[in-house]
């Protein structure tokens, strides 16, 4: 194992910016400090910047401006850095009173079955720490699935392991996240099956776990439209929802055009039951992406990944293997 590495040169600088930002700046000012940050980001970026730009022309098919193009992927950097600034720690993030809650009755309405329920996130669009924050402050214990390269919102970059890594990084963004879900649970591949009898454990013992809907981590993915291209999702907790006969709920935390921020929880996710296995997920997936897709195209600067967002490496594969498949169609009723 090597002791430290590139990747981990560039998450201890992120770090001594948080540790200034919580010593330096009140709960009000860490928006300022974010949007300085971002604003050096997006000019250092040059090639995300580009790649974003380009990409967001093309998912609004060519009917925005460049100013618009450009404010959007402004606004993009901007909710990254201002979601690591203000991941929550002893205090708590900014005006967490003040956001709208919609939707809460879904989560307890689910509990009330005593199946478990499974909140369904994206990893690149809101607020995914501060909406675990306020269903900790309204008294909900979240287990929080994670990959394994995941480390407070940054994925590094392959799977290199290091001891830096392992004993001062991922301790600094587990601790922070901690303080508002009762268990981080990370999934590796050797072991997946062992972590699916975890999850499936936590769910039988009524528990909630939250976990990305289009994280690039998983044994099985499928092929759907996003945003005007394809992007590989992982089957996996669609499949764990099937057989556990745990509901799944699409959660979005964003914040409108005037800054006022909601957290909604959705009803649950329909899973066919008339269905061929392989149909009936790729359909519960397909519901999932078009929810997304409409928050997307409602609020474009919350999308944090512009620069990437038609999916992991493996998709080129998965397209092959789609291409054979009858397309379906995305009419839920």
């Amino acid at each position: 194992m090597k002791l430290i590495t590139a990747k981990d040169l560039y998450l201890l600088s992120v770090i001594t910016l948080i540790e200034a930002a919580n010593r330096l700046s009140s709960g009000r000012l860490r928006p300022l400090f974010a949007r300085g940050v971002a604003f050096l980001a997006y000019w250092l970026s040059r090639r995300k910047r580009r790649m974003s730009e380009k990409n967001v022309v093309q998912a609004f098919e060519g009917k925005l401006s460049r100013e618009r193009a450009r404010d959007i992927v402004k606004g993009s950097f901007y909710q990254f850095w201002l979601e690591i600034f203000s991941m929550p720690c002893s205090s708590g993030p900014e005006a967490a009173d003040t956001i709208s809650i919609c939707g809460l009755e879904h989560l307890q309405d689910t509990l009330e079955q005593g199946k478990g329920a499974i909140l369904w996130e994206s990893s690149y669009f809101g607020r995914r720490n501060l909406a675990k924050y306020i269903l900790h402050r309204n008294g909900f214990a979240i287990d929080q699935v994670h990959a394994r390269n995941h480390m407070g919102g940054f994925a590094a970059s392959g799977d290199a392991q290091s001891w830096t890594r392992d004993r001062v990084i991922r301790p600094f963004f587990d601790e922070r996240q901690r303080s508002f879900v009762r268990e981080i649970i990370y999934l590796t591949d050797p072991d997946f099956l062992i972590f699916a009898r975890t999850m499936a454990n936590r769910l039988r013992n009524n528990g909630i776990l939250c976990i990305s809907a289009d994280g690039p981590r998983g044994h099985k993915f499928i092929s759907v439209p996003f945003l005007g291209r394809t992007v590989s999702i992982p089957t996996g907790i669609a499949s764990l929802a099937k057989v556990s006969g745990a509901p799944i709920m699409p959660l979005f935390c964003y914040a409108d055009a005037k800054g006022r921020t909601s957290l909604n929880i959705l009803p649950p996710v329909r899973i066919p039951s008339d269905l061929q296995r392989e149909e009936a997920l790729e359909t519960t997936v397909l519901q999932f992406t078009d929810l997304l897709e409409s928050y997307v195209r409602r609020y474009p600067e919350q999308y944090r990944n512009w620069h990437s967002f038609w999916g992991p490496p493996r998709l080129a594969a998965l397209e092959a293997e789609s291409a054979t498949l009858k397309p379906r169609s995305r009419n839920f009723g």
